[in-house]
């Protein structure tokens, strides 16, 4: 008997703890929502601002490098955890040229590869004075990057609760149903 009121409250733990991180990913959903639809409206007024032949794809850079990368590493129970990292930026590195005239004959020692330089800040693709609106814009969707890694978390933790209520409702309907069982309600 006390062995089944522990199952009964282990299982009323696990039901609460799902359900906190089912409303806790609810509430980040609707803040990453917000979050774009603000990132959205704030670059359609820099558009209308600046004209949209001045904001539009044509501005990109020809080599684009990502300033924030998100990397999955195995967690535990197996779940993976996302992490947001500062990308290493700049162009690709390319390979010093020897230079021209004199010949080494048993090599230079190697040289150490050059630090990566930090990325370049999208906004000035458009111009030096940007309007507040792509400030807030791009201020927005980097938020909305790290709100996207966070939820990716939380739906692992939503995932690993519900996985754990079923086994523990398994259980219980395992133990119910067991032979011997008797049902003293």
């Amino acid at each position: 008997m006390a062995a089944e009121a522990a199952l009964c409250g282990e299982l009323d733990a696990a039901a609460l703890e799902l359900l906190e991180a089912l409303e806790t990913l609810q509430r980040r959903r609707d803040a990453f929502a917000a979050c774009l639809e603000q990132g959205w409206l704030s670059l359609s007024q820099a558009r209308y601002a600046l004209g949209c032949h001045r904001v539009s794809a044509l501005q990109y850079g020809a080599t684009m490098v990502p300033r924030v990368r998100v990397a999955a590493r195995p967690g535990p129970g197996g779940a993976p955890r996302f992490e947001e990292l500062l990308a290493p930026g700049g162009a690709p590195a390319e390979p010093p040229t020897p230079p021209a005239g004199l010949r080494q004959r048993h090599g230079a020692p190697p040289a150490p590869p050059p630090a990566p330089a930090p990325p370049r800040d999208p906004l000035t693709w458009f111009g030096i004075l940007v309007p507040r609106s792509l400030r807030q814009a791009q201020g927005s969707f980097c938020q909305g990057v790290s709100l996207a890694v966070e939820l990716a978390e939380l739906q692992g933790a939503v995932t690993a609760a519900g996985a754990r209520y079923r086994a523990l409702l398994r259980r219980r309907r395992a133990d119910t149903e067991a032979p011997g069982h008797t049902d003293s309600a």
